[in-house]
């Protein structure tokens, strides 16, 4: 009788150290730093605020976290930022700067232009903020001539350090500085890895985000940058469709400022 016990003991322990085991393998940290190592990606939506809304609706629905930078001073620009945060969706400054070439008419009010002074600049900057409540960081929109000048993108980013934002850089130029002068001006900062729709085809643009997913697999996270507006409608389509292949590649959408933690990160390993 004894003897049937010990035995009956120790299956029952083994029976318990097994459970053990596998319970500690399902919930090992190893799972759990898988889980939070999944590459992301944030979608970031320009143009939004101007009177031309197509894709606007489209975009505002969608029930995924995607970023909208939002044109200061226009028409729509308070309007599609409320709208934006209301639904969950993360806003930025679309920032309108100076370009190399290009017609002063594509820039809209409240460009930065080389031929301010700092002071200038500044003033420029906090008052476009002001009609993009909720903004969180900003991008350029077009601005390769200003981007590529360390001296004109400073006051910029002094001024952003000073709101708590960050910035994205929509790389427009090959020699931008704005990472450059982010990093000693002591601001987060993240880049553009693809844009979507400078095509605007939904093929295209749906190649385009597989791309982007490709770079986040093998970088850990990664920018893709649309537009409302003309085409808009066509973007929107594209992204919406997209959305469960993003999913079956094992990359989640997020907010830029996901990215900006997650690049940040990266640069203090």
């Amino acid at each position: 009788m004894a003897r049937q016990r010990y035995i009956i003991f120790i299956l029952l322990a083994g029976l318990v150290i097994g459970l053990g085991l596998a319970l500690d393998k399902f919930f090992s940290p190893a799972r759990v730093t898988l889980k939070t190592n999944q590459p992301v990606l944030a979608i970031v939506i320009d143009d939004f605020g101007g009177a031309d809304t197509h894709g606007v609706a489209e975009f505002m629905a969608m029930d995924k976290p995607i970023t909208m930078a939002v044109m200061p001073n226009l028409v729509h620009s308070v309007e599609h930022s409320e709208q934006a945060h209301k639904r969950g969706h993360e806003v930025i400054l679309h920032q309108p700067m100076e370009p190399d070439c290009g017609k002063a008419s594509w820039l809209g009010p409240g460009a930065i232009l080389s031929s301010m002074t700092d002071e200038e600049i500044k003033a420029n900057f906090v008052k476009n903020l002001k009609t993009v409540p909720h903004a969180k960081g900003f991008n350029n929109h077009t601005g390769s001539k200003i981007t590529s000048d360390a001296k004109k993108i400073r006051p910029i980013l002094e001024v952003a350090k000073s709101n708590g934002l960050f910035v994205l850089d929509s790389c427009t130029s090959a020699h931008s500085q704005v990472i450059s002068v982010a990093k000693n001006v002591g601001i987060p900062y993240a880049k553009r890895d693809v844009f979507l729709d400078n095509i605007k085809n939904k093929s295209h643009i749906q190649k385009q985000i597989k791309l982007a997913c490709k770079i986040a697999k093998k970088q850990g996270y990664a920018v893709a940058i649309g537009h409302v507006g003309y085409g808009g409608q066509v973007t929107a389509g594209a992204v919406l469709e997209a959305i469960p292949e993003i999913e079956k590649e094992g990359v989640k959408l997020v907010h830029l400022s996901e990215i900006i933690r997650k690049s940040q990160d990266n640069e203090k390993i």
